[in-house]
């Protein structure tokens, strides 16, 4: 088992397993749009944005996967900031009918 941190809470993962899935197995919510448990992952909406200790930048939570150690921050204030400019470009963008949607029509 890995163990990590998300929000300052310890918990324990499978290896391999994504830090989005990982959160939401111990309650922890991280927003995204194109997580579906029975599709591979895409990262295409890119709002599971999480701070990952010692790394430059944010990742997508649903594509990167768990490591020993790993602290992981899901809810600062610059991660909203990204999330909400996201999901505004995402409105502004993304026709009524979601007719690329892989899950369209179910």
């Amino acid at each position: 088992m890995i163990k990590l941190t998300i929000n300052g809470q310890k918990i324990a993962a499978e290896d391999g397993m994504s830090i989005l899935d990982a959160a939401l197995a111990h309650g922890i919510e991280i927003p995204a749009l194109c997580h579906d448990p029975d599709l591979k992952p895409e990262s295409s909406c890119r709002l599971c944005l999480v701070e990952v200790d010692g790394r430059p930048w944010p990742r997508v939570a649903c594509g990167t996967p768990v490591r020993d150690g790993m602290v992981v921050e899901t809810n600062t204030p610059e991660i909203r900031e990204i999330r909400r400019d996201i999901l505004q470009l995402l409105l502004d963008n993304h026709p009524n009918d979601c007719l690329t949607c892989q899950k369209a029509g179910e």
